[in-house]
């Protein structure tokens, strides 16, 4: 297993996993695919404005990502939002961990000082990922998602470098 900055390369790769976990409609907020054109938009920029995003690549293959996004509001650039996801049968080897720490490495080299995320509460293992990689519970917004009959909380989380 690699895991590096993603490249123009990955991006049918990143697509394919974002796909795969977006099916599970689980654990992202986005339960449409996006279509190609835009995925390969949002890399490019990424890329080009060298922000932190990552994948793990098994043999050619990309299993998950992992970047942080810095805001674009004037007031809010010194933090970034955290998404990431691994497909399902690579959870539970270690890769998310190490796609946060190599994504928070980059992102705080970077100059950002505050990374956010949100996290469906019953995302136990995610969770448990992001207490032992130093965020802080922040708040609950309860009930925040409606899907398949079913309301679920989110988690705010952040960490700080000030």
């Amino acid at each position: 297993m690699h895991i590096r900055q993603i490249q123009v390369s990955d991006i049918e790769g990143f697509h394919s996993a974002l796909y795969q976990v977006v099916l599970e409609r689980r654990y992202l907020l986005t339960l449409e695919m996006p279509k190609l054109e835009d995925v390969e938009k949002f890399v490019s920029e990424n890329i080009a404005k060298n922000y932190a995003q990552y994948v793990a690549d098994s043999n050619g293959v990309i299993v998950g990502w992992s970047d942080i996004i810095p805001n674009q509001r004037e007031a809010l650039k010194h933090s970034g939002l955290l998404g990431m996801g691994v497909v399902k049968p690579h959870r539970g080897n270690g890769i998310g961990r190490n796609l946060l720490n190599a994504t928070l490495k980059h992102a705080w080299q970077g100059g950002l000082k505050r990374v956010e995320l949100e996290v469906f509460s019953n995302n136990i293992a995610a969770i448990t990922l992001y207490d032992k990689s130093g965020f802080q519970h922040e708040g609950i917004k309860r009930n925040a998602r409606y899907i398949d009959g079913n309301y679920e909380d989110v988690c705010i989380m952040a960490q700080c470098r000030i």
